[in-house]
């Protein structure tokens, strides 16, 4: 979803998060970031899971990890996964996905087909935070059939103004669905 309501204009001038809860400022690199950006917005989340497999286990981790991402491809809310190894640590692999928001995730990995194809492979996960939400994103743009160009995938993202100069890309810009207090909220005591 959009960080903007249907129908706004788009541009450099909306690129940016508005409103109270828009923060942000030089020290944070990204306008909001750090200022907790307005709720409901339906950043995508870019989820990531990561694996030491030993040299044992090695030959057949490829197919069960694809089996895995395919499973995880055929959830509502998914848009790309891939399926990764380290370059100069051949025992460290990535499974990385993107989805539509939090919920789509979380409904994912409880699906049976999810379950029964990922859980086998979580013995080699390793333990960090796995899940993050967009907050700003450059895609590179591709030529379409007509002619004309648009960005990869044509999701329905909020354009918010073009890319680094010279790439030909698009930049994109989410609010957080974090709320302001979640680093510290905690439910209350009777």
């Amino acid at each position: 979803m959009p960080d903007h309501p249907a129908g706004a204009a788009s541009g450099p001038s909306d690129a940016a998060p508005s409103g109270p809860a828009a923060g942000g400022g030089p020290e944070s690199g990204w306008p909001g970031v750090g200022g907790g950006w307005a709720a409901g917005s339906g950043a995508p989340v870019v989820a990531e899971i990561r694996f030491a497999v030993p040299g044992a286990a090695a030959a057949g981790f490829p197919a069960a990890a694809r089996a895995a991402l395919d499973a995880l491809a055929g959830a509502a809310g998914f848009r790309s996964g891939r399926l990764a190894r380290a370059l100069d640590e051949p025992a460290s692999w990535l499974l990385t996905s993107e989805w539509d928001g939090p919920g789509p995730w979380r409904r994912a990995l409880s699906a049976f087909e999810v379950r029964y194809a990922l859980t086998p492979l979580l013995v080699h996960a390793v333990d960090v935070p796995g899940a993050f939400e967009v907050l700003a994103a450059v895609d590179p743009r591709v030529a379409r059939s007509d002619g004309r160009r648009d960005v990869e995938g044509g999701r329905d993202a909020e354009r918010g103004g073009r890319g680094p100069a010279g790439t030909g890309s698009e930049a994109r810009t989410y609010r957080s669905d974090r709320a302001a207090d979640a680093d510290t909220a905690a439910p209350r005591r009777p």
